[in-house]
């Protein structure tokens, strides 16, 4: 982080105020939150006659993103998933983000883990799919053997056959269709839930990661959502995340100055 830094401000010197934020994936408590942003600062406080460092989690910068200082709830699903709100009253709420081994419905990982043990039902003799012949062909995995080699022994990325999954959703594959339709229906349960426990947020959700930009699967996510929320309004982030993270070294600067 502290080289990427001093790379976008080369052109740049000499820097009198340098003021960083950083949305950092696993950096939701404050003992990571502090430990990071002491690091950081001890790396580069020779950047620049003054440095101001905030560390911040991926979720906390993606809801600035879309809604700056206001009310409103993200619903981020990329590698991993979790619901992010900010109530009216500035309050910040989350479900869901427990990790993988706890669950992470409607991620990338639960995508493509669901998708190989669709697999592994059809080497089975379940519900054949459409998946058995794509993942052969896109991650080398054709018998009951390799299915075990690469996800055990050479542990493969299960993210990785989320893409397979959604284009397989996309192409009418029925067994993959219901993995979507089931995995974009327990993460938009998260909003209900969230929304039912702490109350009084904005009406409104922007979709946030990698995933969403899969038209398929927003799609379903988006009616999950209004089905669990009747009154919100979803739709897509507008702004990435990283917008988030430039506003908040913006007020560094202020609070500075």
């Amino acid at each position: 982080l502290a080289a990427l830094v001093r790379e976008a401000t080369r052109p740049h010197r000499p820097v009198g105020t340098l003021a960083v934020c950083a949305g950092v994936a696993g950096a939701g408590r404050s003992t990571e939150k502090n430990a990071l942003s002491d690091k950081l600062w001890t790396t580069l406080h020779a950047a620049a006659e003054t440095v101001q460092v905030e560390v911040r989690s991926d979720a906390e910068i993606a809801l600035d993103a879309a809604f700056g200082d206001e009310s409103g709830v993200v619903v981020i699903a990329g590698t991993g998933s979790m619901v992010l709100g900010r109530t009216r009253d500035g309050t910040q709420a989350r479900a869901g983000g427990w990790g993988s081994q706890l669950g992470d419905p409607g991620s990338g990982h639960a995508l493509g883990r669901a998708g190989l043990r669709a697999v592994a039902d059809a080497f089975d003799g379940g519900p054949e799919t459409t998946l058995r012949g794509r993942v052969a062909d896109e991650h080398g995995i054709d018998d009951s053997e390799s299915l075990i080699h690469r996800v055990a022994d050479e542990d493969l990325p299960l993210a990785d056959v989320a893409p397979t999954v959604l284009s397989a959703a996309t192409d009418g594959d029925g067994v993959a269709a219901a993995i979507v339709q089931n995995q974009t229906d327990a993460l938009a349960q998260r909003v209900g839930w969230l929304v039912k426990r702490v109350g009084s947020f904005a009406p409104r959700v922007a979709l946030v990661g990698g995933l969403t930009n899969d038209a398929h699967y927003a799609d379903r996510l988006r009616n999950c959502i209004q089905e669990q929320w009747p009154d919100a309004s979803v739709a897509v982030a507008e702004q990435p995340p990283v917008a988030g993270a430039l506003r908040r070294a913006r007020r560094l600067l202020d609070d500075v100055s």
